[in-house]
This record gives C-alpha cells, structure tokens and sequence, in this order.
C-alpha cells in the first residue's frame, strides 16, 4: 500500500555519462546497459554490439539504443527492491526510428524492431535467462506507443529489463526509450531488510537516529562487489549526500563504511548499489523520528508521540506543501507509505489518513487493526490542498 520509489531514474532523462567508462555504452542513471553477442556463423551485420547514447526527442533527452546498417539484441535492466507474492505493473514508453531513408523519423522499407519489457520475478541479471516473463512484441514506428506488463514477484528483489531486437539492418536503426514506471498492485507491504548475494547486509548506528543526527552505516559481505555505493533516500524520495570513509577487510568479510545525515523526520530508504543504483546488492529501511512529538489538546485520548499524515498516492508536491504548512504548529510526520505510518514502538500511534478512497484499495481502520495494532486511525477528506491546510491547522488549535 505504499507509494514510494521503487524504479531509480524511471524517466530515463537524466545525468547520462558512460557506463564503467565506456563511451559508446552512454547510458541513463541507474541503468545497465546489455546486448547480446553475434557468434560466428552470424553475418556481420546480425547482433551487433549496439551503441547506446542520449538523444533530444519532443523536448527531452531519452535514451537510444543504435545499429546503423545492422540488428541487435539489446536493452537496459534495473533491479529493484520487491516482496514475494506481491504483484506489479511494469510500463513503458517505446519509440523506434527504423528505415533506408537518412531523414530522421522515416519508415522507408521499415524492419520489425520488436520492442519488449520483461521482468525477472526472482531478480536475476540474464537477459536470456527462461524465469524473465515478457509482453508481448511492438512496432511503434515513428511514434510512441505504451508497454504493459503485469507479474508476481517471487524474492526480495525484482529485475526490469527492456529489450529491442530488430529484424533486419536498415540504414537508420533506433530505439528510443521513456518514462518507466513500476507500481505495486493493491494491498502492498514491504520488507524492512533485503540481504543480497554473499550475505550482503547494511548496519547502522544509531538504530533510531533523531533528525538531525550523523547515521554511520556498515556494509558487510563475503563477495569483492565491484562499482559500489550506498544510495540514501529520503521520506521525500529526494538522494541525500552520502560520505564514503573506507573499505577494509575483516574475518574473511569485505566492509564498507559510509555516513550520512539524517536531516528530517520519516522512513529513510538507504541501498547499498552497484553500477549507480542499476544492481541493488542490499537494502535496510531506517526510522528517522523525534522521541516525543506533542499535539495540544484538552483531552488525553488526543495525546499522542506521533502524528503521521498519510498522503495518498495521487498526492502530488502541492498536496504535501500543504500538509507541511498545515501540520507545522504540531511538527507532524508526512509521507506516503501507510507502512511507514503504521511502523514504530511510540504509545501512542495516530494516522491522519487524507483522501483513503485514493488509495489502489481504500484505506480502512480495519486494514490498520490488522497489520498495526494500536494505531488510531482518523480520515480526512479534502477536496483542495487548501482544504486539507485548513483542516490540519484547525485540528491542532481544537484538538
């Protein structure tokens, strides 16, 4: 039931730069790029190495995907953090250039480019691998057309991977690719830790750090991981500054030492990534919250530790401006992840729930006693983000 960043950099618009410092393999922010290798009987024009570079299309950089004059198999891939049994919706916006004619958006004599997502639901990296589930093939010619793809995650981590595979060479041959988005469908939960291959795990100190104070963060496991950093998420979904202090090993065990400052209330996303966030090696959720937070009110059942406003996830930038303001006097909690609203060992637990009939599946006092016993669960309906900044003021000065 959350709503929170699962896809890294899914637009697919920024902060390109070469891939291990390969120049022909310029790629998006947290992507890997993949190709698949011609074999000796292939003809010099079938499964070439592809080169992958960033284009400014209908106002936009996107992200290409070129064999002038030859094919290729060849695509991007992500990994991204899931629970089992959970499922997800995969889309996505595809593009191709494919034609004998040298003008740019032509389809003289055409090929088949065959545009597909896919989804590894154990989190594997092969893109040849028989567990990937795909949709079904596309000719979006000239123009965009939305993938769709629905699976159910069967590990802690899935893998995203789009692919293209022209059928013929053609002079003009490219792939454009745009606005990913992974969502979780329906009731949604998710894991506080993932520990990756190698026994990869993330510690932290202090384990419930106050806003405010320096959280140092250890990595431990027994794999040499390669092209590494820890990427911390804010309860805003924003990347917060990260300081690297070592690499070291002990007891046969790699450890790297980290440390960031928590600088605001909410549930912190802290990953520790290889290849800019494209490989997700392991994962902790981490609590950042004041020990006491005071709302006044004439009554002790209004008395609380906390207050979280849980944003639904139409919520958009305007909509959490308000909650601030609104919940300013009371230094609320806001966010978005109604698991992070229900999550804590404060006495008292209250979620002001706005707009849950927003929610994939509407938001219930029921669905809290279930899964956080405790919480005290009021809803707010607003129909403006005015609305809901008036509301909150006026029920911190009534109680």
């Amino acid at each position: 039931m959350a709503q929170f960043v699962l896809l890294l950099n899914g637009s697919l618009d920024e902060d390109f730069r070469p891939f291990r410092g390969d120049k022909t393999l310029v790629t998006s922010a947290g992507w890997t790029p993949w190709w698949t290798e011609a074999v000796a009987d292939d003809p010099n024009w079938k499964n070439r190495k592809p080169a992958f570079s960033n284009f400014a299309l209908d106002n936009r950089q996107v992200q290409q995907i070129s064999t002038p004059w030859g094919t290729h198999v060849a695509g991007l891939w992500q990994q991204v953090p899931a629970a089992a049994g959970n499922n997800y919706e995969l889309t996505v916006e595809g593009q191709a250039w494919s034609s004998e004619d040298p003008a740019p958006a032509t389809q003289l004599e055409a090929s088949d480019v065959n545009l597909q997502i896919g989804i590894d639901p154990t989190g594997g990296t092969d893109p040849e691998s028989p567990l990937i589930l795909w949709s079904e093939k596309i000719q979006p010619w000239c123009r965009w057309e939305s993938l769709y793809l629905t699976v159910e995650a069967e590990a802690s981590i899935l893998t995203v991977f789009l692919r293209s595979s022209p059928s013929l060479p053609k002079r003009q041959q490219s792939i454009f690719w745009r606005d990913t988005f992974l969502r979780p469908i329906g009731r949604y939960k998710r894991a506080i830790n993932i520990v990756g291959a190698g026994d990869t795990h993330i510690n932290v100190e202090p384990e419930q750090p106050a806003p405010g104070e320096e959280v140092r963060v250890a990595v431990s496991s027994t794999r040499l991981h390669k092209h590494v950093s820890l990427m911390v998420l804010r309860p805003d979904y924003q990347e917060t500054a990260v300081l690297t202090r070592s690499k070291k090993e002990e007891d046969e065990r790699h450890i790297w030492s980290y440390v960031f400052r928590a600088d605001m209330d909410g549930l912190y996303d802290v990953r520790f990534v290889g290849d800019e966030g494209a490989r997700l090696l392991a994962l902790r959720l981490l609590r950042v919250a004041r020990d006491v937070q005071i709302v006044p009110s004439q009554s002790p059942l209004q008395y609380y530790k906390r207050v979280y406003v849980l944003l639904p996830p139409t919520a958009d930038h305007k909509w959490f401006e308000a909650a601030a303001r609104g919940s300013f006097d009371g230094r609320y909690t806001i966010g978005f992840s109604a698991d992070d609203a229900g999550m804590g060992d404060f006495e008292n637990r209250g979620v002001l729930a706005v707009n849950p009939h927003h929610w994939p599946e509407v938001l219930t006092p029921t669905w809290f006693e279930q899964h956080y016993p405790g919480v005290v669960f009021t809803a707010v309906v607003a129909n403006t983000p005015q609305d809901l900044e008036s509301w909150l003021k006026n029920w911190i000065s009534t109680g």
